[in-house]
């Protein structure tokens, strides 16, 4: 029976090489998959979850959340009773009032269900969800929840959106509205929150 040639160093070195590179678009693939699984929240990866279904009694209740200019010195911030079931597209209209923006530049909402955002928004940068698809109630369903809101991709102003309460909503009281705050919000295109915070005479 003839004997099997032995391969020579260059073709052992080939077939090596193969096999590191198969080896490589697996751990490639499973690094893929595993971080399809996992979105960030305010700078922190968290892993996923699917969008729940919005609970019937969000139809009666109000999200008290304190909101947070992210690096603010002093704080900036307002506290702000919203619709639980106000969409995102609606409560991106809450922030911009709050903060006096007014909507020059795009924005993005970082929940644990992922990245919400305007669908004729997009910048090609990350594939995000339409906001009109999902309510504040199925993306901050508990209290101590934190959704980021950020604003102006270049100056990146980020908003800390932490819920302090779920509670039914009061008879006549119109919503949302503002109930407290400390701070006049930072002017637009002013260069983000590191200018802001060396701006001389701002700390009243």
């Amino acid at each position: 029976m003839p004997k099997k040639p032995t391969p020579s160093a260059d073709e052992l070195a080939r077939m090596l090489l193969q096999v590191e590179a198969k080896a490589g678009d697996v751990l490639m693939q499973q690094m893929l998959d595993r971080l399809g699984q996992q979105t960030f929240v305010g700078g922190k990866r968290v892993a996923i979850e699917k969008l729940p279904r919005l609970p019937k009694q969000a139809a009666t209740t109000v999200h008290r959340v304190k909101v947070s200019l992210h690096g603010s010195k002093p704080p900036v911030w307002r506290r702000i009773e919203i619709p639980s079931a106000m969409r995102l597209d609606l409560v991106h209209e809450v922030m911009q009032v709050a903060f006096d923006w007014h909507g020059y530049h795009l924005h993005v909402f970082e929940t644990v269900c992922g990245e919400f955002g305007a669908p004729d928004g997009d910048d090609d940068w990350a594939e995000r969800k339409d906001e009109t698809t999902a309510a504040l109630a199925q993306v901050a369903a508990a209290e101590k929840t934190k959704v980021v809101y950020a604003y102006d991709f270049g100056d990146d102003w980020r908003h800390d959106i932490v819920v302090e309460k779920i509670a039914p909503a009061e008879p006549g009281v119109a919503y949302p509205r503002c109930t407290g705050g400390r701070r006049a919000a930072p002017p637009e295109d002013s260069g983000g929150i590191w200018a802001f915070n060396v701006v001389p005479g701002r700390a009243g």
